[in-house]
């Protein structure tokens, strides 16, 4: 597995650089777009996971689009978070510590409790402005709350979906970080 993971790093550096080269998505600011990909099967939950958060957000919320890989496989894991054309990922642990190690996911803290999501505390990549007068920004290693475990949400309670390895996580590429939050609160309350 590890060995798996090394071979993926040079990968995944990429991926990183193509995001940040590539700016933001070209998807319609009236939409919301999550993409889960689980060792188990999440498809059985897709409708039902999109009627109940329209339901709960209201008729202001955007259109929820909702992708469900059906097998897991790394490298489409790689290829959509370099597409950028979701606003939240729905992932393996193992995975968003990886990928959150070079920048992929944006820190939770201020709308989230850090203690009661402890299990996505840890240590990853949080882009910086660089000094003034220079260009581009630096990826600096910060502890913040970087997922939330989808054991914990209501909703997924409330589906009977309990996968104890599966956590959310924002891409510094979503449209819209306040809609990401607030579907990530009514996912959770």
């Amino acid at each position: 597995m590890k060995a798996g993971l090394k071979r993926l790093s040079p990968w995944i550096i990429g991926i990183i650089a193509l995001v940040l080269l590539a700016g933001c998505g070209g998807r319609d600011k009236d939409s919301f777009s999550i993409f889960i990909m689980d060792k188990g099967d999440a498809s059985v939950i897709r409708d039902e996971l999109a009627q109940k958060l329209k339901d709960k957000l209201g008729e202001q919320a955007p259109t929820i689009e909702i992708s469900v890989s059906p097998l897991y496989n790394q490298q489409k894991l790689v290829v959509e978070y370099a597409a950028g054309e979701h606003d939240l990922f729905l992932l393996p642990e193992e995975d968003m510590k990886l990928y959150g190690q070079n920048g992929s996911n944006l820190p939770l803290d201020d709308a989230f409790d850090k203690k009661t999501y402890a299990r996505g505390v840890f240590q990853g990549g949080v882009f910086k402005k660089k000094e003034q007068g220079e260009e581009g920004t630096d990826v600096i290693k910060e502890t913040h709350l970087f997922g939330i475990p989808v054991e914990q949400m209501k909703m997924f309670k409330d589906l009977k979906y309990n996968s104890n390895t599966l956590f959310a996580t924002v891409p510094p590429r979503t449209s819209n970080k306040e809609e990401a939050i607030k579907v990530l609160k009514a996912l959770t309350e």
